[in-house]
This record gives C-alpha cells, structure tokens and sequence, in this order.
C-alpha cells in the first residue's frame, strides 16, 4: 500500500466515524452519503497534498509547518491577513480562500491518477453539514512524511 493508500483511507475512516457513517458500504455508488463521504474524502486528501507541497517549498527544519500551521501559512502567503485573523478562520472558510488550487490541473499526475481509482463521481455534492473535525492534520501529515 503507498502513502497515497494509507492517507486516503485513514482520511476516510476518520469522516465515515465523525458522520455516523462507520458502517457505511463504499461500494454502492447510488448512495448520497457513500458519495458525499468520497468527496469530503477527496477534498482533505487534496488539502493535504496542497500543504504537503507547500511545506516542502517553505517548511524549514526550525519551523517545519507542521499541520495547521501549513494551512495558516499558506492562506497568509496569499492573502497577507494578520495570522490572528486567519486562525479564526473555520476549514470550510481556509478552503474557500484557497479553492482555486483545488482545481486538476494545480495537482501532479499521480496525484490525479489516485483520485481516479477512488469512484469519485463527476458532480458535487453538498458537505455543509460535514465537521471542521473530519480534517486531522498531525494524523495526515505523517502518511505524506515519509521517504
């Protein structure tokens, strides 16, 4: 299993648990829940190939930018808001800041390869209700961390 594996699926565990959707069978692709879960899946997974990439570009050894402050640095490199400002930021609100980087073609092929392989459907569908807790950053973090 690759990094890519091991941080999909840790992501997903994490929001089928914080949704009530634990027993949740992945496979029927009809299902509303099955398909908003796959897309907040995919949407953190991004999120965290985002600041993966920005870590390594401004990360250092003393100040390694490590979870959310990869975020906080990121939304502050493009915006130059106050940093108090940005910490009150909600995660639907840091993403909305930075959606255009979610876009294909912002993403390495492999990157755009894996989401392939995941039963993404090709619409949107609604995450209002979805929990700022769904996003564990440390946890992430060490799945993109290794050699």
């Amino acid at each position: 299993m690759n990094q890519y594996d091991n941080l999909w699926n840790a992501i997903e565990t994490r929001v089928k648990q914080n949704n009530d959707a634990s027993t949740l069978d992945m496979s029927h692709s009809d299902n509303l829940m099955v398909n908003q879960v796959k897309q907040r899946t995919a949407q953190i997974f991004i999120l965290e190939i985002i600041l993966d990439k920005h870590r390594k570009q401004f990360g250092t050894r003393y100040f390694p930018l490590s979870g959310e402050e990869a975020l906080y640095h990121l939304i502050f490199t493009r915006t130059n808001w106050l940093p108090a400002q940005i910490r009150t930021l909600s995660l639907s609100d840091a993403l909305f800041v930075i959606a255009e980087l979610f876009r294909d073609g912002n993403l390495q092929e492999g990157v755009r390869n894996f989401l392939g392989t995941q039963g993404l459907r090709n619409v949107s569908y609604p995450l209002d209700e979805f929990s700022d807790r769904d996003w564990a950053p440390k946890e992430n973090e060490v799945h993109l961390s290794l050699p």
